[in-house]
């Protein structure tokens, strides 16, 4: 079905003085061009190899994915990072989707230096999470929300972005109080859409983003989005802040899926960047 939904606009870095009323206030999502043109940061250089360089044999949880598609739950081996390249990039085993994702205080000081940005850089510096994500191509993460703002750099290769509006009619979330609550059911075993299941759902209000390399997507907190890594290689940042308290009033069911979800991983795990591991059958 074609969207009937406005496309996202593009906003070119320095020019930022509308993105706070028109975007960041109006929980309204946007691509930002141009920021390495700026500022030639060391961001702008990672790849694969380039952190291998600085990572070296230090072990890390990577996630996994028979089929490429990951939903909540989450299936994890630990690995060396030079096992994490060579396994993904070098000999790339077609059976093996690894999917790096891991907080940037895991590189060392001084390697990420986004805080730089000027004119983005609280939401780099203030954020409660910072996640760095590698992988081939072909992975996709099911539809869901954060209850956070969130900023996406695409350091290397590209990403799809499917987005839809918040609210919860239509979306068939996963119940309330539960660790998957801001999980839609639509897409929860693969990204295929069952019209049939899920017949409330409207596909036409999705706005899709291909975020090149160098740019910046602002995903507004409690948007619902799918994510699909293109390209060879990919390679991104993204940061997690807290929305304003009128954002969490307004978006109230979300809101509190967000925190309860948040604090179930907390209790059940003691971290809330955890998740359970998957308890589907590997086809």
């Amino acid at each position: 079905m074609t969207s009937t939904a406005p496309p996202v606009p593009r906003i070119r870095y320095p020019e930022l003085a509308g993105f706070r009323e028109h975007h960041l206030l109006a929980n309204e999502p946007a691509i930002i061009v141009g920021v390495p043109q700026h500022h030639p940061l060391k961001i702008f250089r990672f790849s694969p190899e380039y952190l291998a360089d600085a990572l070296g044999d230090r072990e890390f949880p990577v996630l996994m994915s028979p089929t490429g598609f990951l939903s909540y739950e989450r299936d994890t081996q630990v690995m060396k990072f030079s096992d994490f390249v060579r396994l993904t990039f070098r000999e790339q085993d077609p059976s093996s989707n690894f999917y790096f994702k891991n907080s940037t205080k895991a590189l060392p000081p001084g390697l990420d230096d986004s805080g730089q940005i000027t004119g983005l850089a609280d939401f780099f510096t203030k954020s409660v999470l910072k996640n760095l994500w590698i992988s081939r191509g072909s992975n996709t993460v099911g539809l869901h929300f954060d209850a956070a703002e969130n900023l996406n750099i695409q350091l290397m290769g590209r990403k799809r972005f499917m987005l839809y509006p918040p609210g919860t009619s239509g979306y068939y979330p996963c119940p309330m109080f539960s660790q998957t609550a801001h999980i839609s059911r639509v897409f929860r075993e693969g990204p295929d859409l069952d019209s049939k299941r899920f017949p409330a759902f409207d596909p036409s209000k999705g706005r899709e983003v291909i975020l090149e390399q160098g740019e910046i997507l602002y995903l507004p907190a409690y948007w619902w989005h799918q994510v699909t890594s293109l390209g060879d290689v990919n390679l991104n940042i993204n940061t997690w802040n807290l929305p304003a308290l009128s954002k969490q009033l307004v978006n109230w069911n979300q809101a509190v899926r967000g925190h309860y979800q948040v604090l179930s991983r907390y209790l059940a795990f003691g971290d809330v960047t955890k998740a359970p591991p998957s308890q589907r059958p590997k086809p």
